[in-house]
C-alpha cells in the first residue's frame, strides 16, 4: 500500500486532482473543505512512505503562518457581518476559519498531487496520454531542470560578490540580477541545442 499512489498513472493523478480543486473554488464550505483536506492527508499516510509523511509534515509547517495570516485577516478584516474592522466577533471567526479551511484544501491537493508524482513521468504520461505536443513537453522538461540550475546560479552569483568583498545578502537586487542573466544565457543556450539537433513537433 505504501506505494499505491505512485503506481497510478500520473496523468490520470493530476486529472482527478485538478477536477477536485476546479469544483472546490465554487465551494465554500468549511465542513467539504476540511473532508478533502483529511481525506488528502489519509490518502498520503496509507498511499506513501513515511519519508514522504516527513515531507508532508515540513510543508504543513511552511504553510501554516501564512494560514494563521490568512485566518487573522479573515476574522479582523470581515466586514461581510457589518462588525468594526479589526474587531472579533463569532461571524467574523467563521470567515477566518472558511478561509483558512480553504487555504488547506488546496494545500492538501497539491500535497497530493507534488509528493506522489514524479515530475518527469507526468510530462512523458501528459505526452503519450494527453496527446501534448512534443515541443510543450520539452519545454516543460526544460523548466524542470531550470529550478534546481536557478538555486546553483543563484549561489554562484553570491559567492563571486563575497570574494570581491561585496555585500551580498539573500535578496540583494544585483545577485537576483545576475542569476536571471545567466538563466537567460542557459535558456537561450538550450535553444541553440533543441535547434541544432533539428527538434521540431512534428
Amino acid at each position: 500500500m505504501s506505494e499505491l499512489l505512485h503506481k497510478l498513472n500520473p496523468f490520470y493523478k493530476f486529472l482527478i486532482v485538478t477536477l477536485f480543486a476546479t469544483v472546490l473554488t465554487f465551494i465554500h464550505s468549511f465542513e467539504v473543505n476540511a473532508l478533502i483536506f483529511l481525506t488528502s492527508l489519509l490518502l498520503i499516510i496509507i498511499g506513501t512512505k513515511p519519508k514522504t509523511w516527513i515531507k508532508a509534515i515540513k510543508i504543513l509547517f511552511a504553510v501554516s503562518f501564512v494560514a494563521f495570516s490568512i485566518f487573522m485577516s479573515g476574522a479582523l478584516w470581515s466586514s461581510d457581518h457589518g462588525n468594526h474592522l479589526g474587531s472579533l466577533t463569532l461571524a467574523s471567526t467563521q470567515t477566518g476559519l472558511n478561509m483558512l479551511s480553504r487555504f488547506f484544501s488546496f494545500t492538501g491537493l497539491g500535497m497530493l498531487l507534488t509528493l506522489t508524482t514524479d515530475p518527469y513521468e507526468l510530462v512523458i504520461s501528459l505526452q503519450k496520454d494527453a496527446k501534448l505536443p512534443r515541443k510543450f513537453a520539452y519545454g516543460m522538461m526544460a523548466a524542470i531542470h531550470l529550478v534546481p540550475h536557478m538555486r546553483t546560479e543563484y549561489e554562484n552569483a553570491r559567492l563571486a560578490f563575497r570574494v570581491r568583498g561585496q555585500s551580498a545578502h539573500p535578496f540583494a537586487p544585483k545577485v537576483i540580477f545576475s542569476m536571471l542573466v545567466n538563466c537567460f544565457r542557459w535558456s537561450e543556450t538550450l535553444s541553440i541545442a533543441m535547434i541544432s539537433k533539428g527538434f521540431s513537433d512534428k
